[in-house]
């Protein structure tokens, strides 16, 4: 330091005498407190005194397996970047020394021994703003926050445990990274050492890192706390919820843990109410199936049902639809279990089972509430079927989901929940059966193989040429980014409801819908294939 003049002769010498006066401080603090050195600066010098190694990150090669040990708050709070393994020994760039308690959160969250090498403040900013680019810094979010653990505590002290700082940092980074990076769902598998910490992005289920198993009955418990669920009870599944907010966004997270054989499994299921809701426009539709659905919707009065699996999209469709619904100045109620998007000029009731407010029961109070349009979340038995198609026979347009493989097998669906065909007849006015698909990564566009089978079962030429993403950086060597909605719009036609009856296959439904113009799902996803969109295995996988 005084070679490079940031202190002279005399100021340290001041200094030292300063120490004598005060031996239980450190010369450096005595520094410090001079205004002769800043802290930063300090502590960068001490760094180099101890011949520590320097890193340049401006090229170098970060590998996301390493990067992801560290989470991105910690990355950012310590100014630390995660460079690589040796010898199972973390090597981390860092600005400056870290102290005790730093140190001990990130052996904690890495499980490795750590040693640091140096490198400038603005490389290890620019490090983390490229690798992290997905954890776009957010503000805390109004978590209740008791406080958490000792990871080697066992499931009777689970609660304690659940209450030291570390592991409180560690669940709060895992969910706001996962919100970050547009996880749609958070997994926590246990096996017979370790555990798996997974995030499903874009439909693909992404390992993320591992933890050892002594870690779990912490985390469980903590999860447990934060969704008020009971974490004395580890025999039982139980499902929570927990609901994120701050200025920026408004998030909901779905819990679910059940028993396993080797711990409590997690599922968190993220319901980012900012980032969910889509238009008409932004879910896909040819233009000429985006005409016929809005023909159907602007209509006074029927049923419209959205078919699909579970995770299909089926909710984010009736969402848009409500917005689009909404622009007529129309009284718009709905039922819903649960609540996933809130939508400002529309009524919405979340059922209670507790107290033995199901979808029955919210649908009579709502046909006295005046209403023009309802939305039923699901219908799921043959009251809340039946009150659906009185309530479209007497003038209301009704939207619903089903869960049916096909459009036309909608219609043997409701005849079979107990439906009779001619209330099936005059209620239903159309069915968008549709499934989500995983979009190819335009950066990495190859030519895809397509087997014998697959041509043969969607009909395709055998020298046509698809395409799938090979894997790159941009989309985490899954060869895809983001979703897209392929799907079948059957409208009813006087020769479609004839057909209508007790006993008739739904195959019967399928060919007059086709004959009247109806694109079938596998039609429908060859076209987005042919266009370079999505792959044809993807769309085998998704149809067939």
């Amino acid at each position: 330091m005084l070679n490079e003049q940031l202190l002279s002769t005399e100021t340290l010498h001041a200094a030292l005498n300063l120490q004598k006066v005060s031996p239980n401080k450190k010369l450096g603090e005595v520094l410090i407190d001079m205004h002769a050195i800043s802290k930063e600066n300090l502590s960068r010098y001490v760094l180099e005194a101890l011949d520590l190694p320097r890193a340049v990150l401006e090229d170098f090669d970060f590998d996301t397996k390493i990067t992801s040990l560290v989470p991105a708050a910690l990355a950012r709070n310590l100014k630390v970047m995660p460079l690589m393994l040796h010898d199972d020994t973390l090597i981390l760039a860092t600005v400056g020394l870290q102290n005790m308690q730093s140190l001990e959160l990130l052996r904690f969250t890495v499980e490795h021994p750590v040693q640091f090498v140096i490198s400038s403040p603005k490389e290890i900013d620019q490090a983390i703003e490229a690798n992290y680019k997905e954890f776009q810094r957010v503000q805390e979010f109004d978590i209740p926050t008791p406080e958490l653990i000792d990871e080697q505590r066992i499931w009777r002290d689970a609660e304690q445990m659940a209450k030291q700082p570390p592991l409180v940092q560690l669940v709060n980074s895992i969910i706001l990274d996962a919100i970050n990076q547009r996880a749609s769902d958070i997994h926590i598998r246990p096996s017979e050492k370790s555990f798996e910490l997974l995030y499903r992005i874009d439909g693909s289920l992404l390992s993320i890192r591992e933890f050892s198993n002594t870690l779990l009955p912490a985390m469980v418990s903590r999860i447990k706390i934060l969704s008020r669920l009971n974490i004395a009870e580890h025999r039982l599944a139980q499902d929570g919820r927990i609901r994120i907010k701050d200025t920026l966004q408004s998030v909901d997270l779905r819990i679910s843990i059940i028993p396993v054989q080797y711990g409590e499994s997690i599922v968190i299921r993220i319901l980012n109410k900012n980032q969910g809701l889509r238009s008409i426009d932004e879910i896909g539709f040819k233009q000429s199936d985006k005409e016929r659905f809005i023909d159907l919707i602007k209509r006074s009065y029927g049923i419209i049902l959205v078919t699909g699996p579970t995770g299909s999209g089926k909710s984010t469709t009736l969402y848009a639809t409500l917005q689009e619904v909404e622009k007529d100045n129309v009284n718009v109620i709905t039922v819903e279990d649960p609540i996933e998007y809130e939508l400002s000029n529309t009524r919405q009731i979340q059922i209670n089972t507790a107290i033995n407010f199901g979808f029955p029961q919210a649908l009579r109070h709502i046909l006295r509430h005046d209403p023009d349009v309802i939305m039923i979340g699901e219908m799921r038995d043959v009251e809340t079927c039946k009150i659906a198609v009185e309530s479209a026979l007497t003038g209301h347009l009704v939207f619903s989901t089903l869960h049916t493989n096909d459009a036309s097998s909608t219609l043997v669906r409701l005849m079979e929940i107990g439906i009779a065909p001619y209330l099936t007849r005059s209620a239903v006015i159309g069915v968008l059966a549709q499934r989500l698909v995983r979009r190819n990564c335009p950066d990495c566009l190859g030519e895809e193989t397509v087997s014998v089978l697959m041509r043969k079962n969607l009909s395709l030429d055998e020298n046509e040429k698809f395409y799938r993403g090979t894997g790159c950086k941009s989309c985490r060597q899954t060869g895809f980014k983001g979703r897209l909605a392929i799907y079948e719009l059957l409208t009813m036609d006087d020769e479609l409801r004839a057909q209508i009856g007790a006993g008739v296959a739904s195959d019967v439904y399928r060919k007059l819908a086709l004959k009247n113009g109806m694109v079938s799902l596998p039609a429908n996803g060859v076209e987005q294939a042919r266009a370079g969109l999505v792959s044809i295995a993807e769309v085998y996988r998704a149809c067939m």
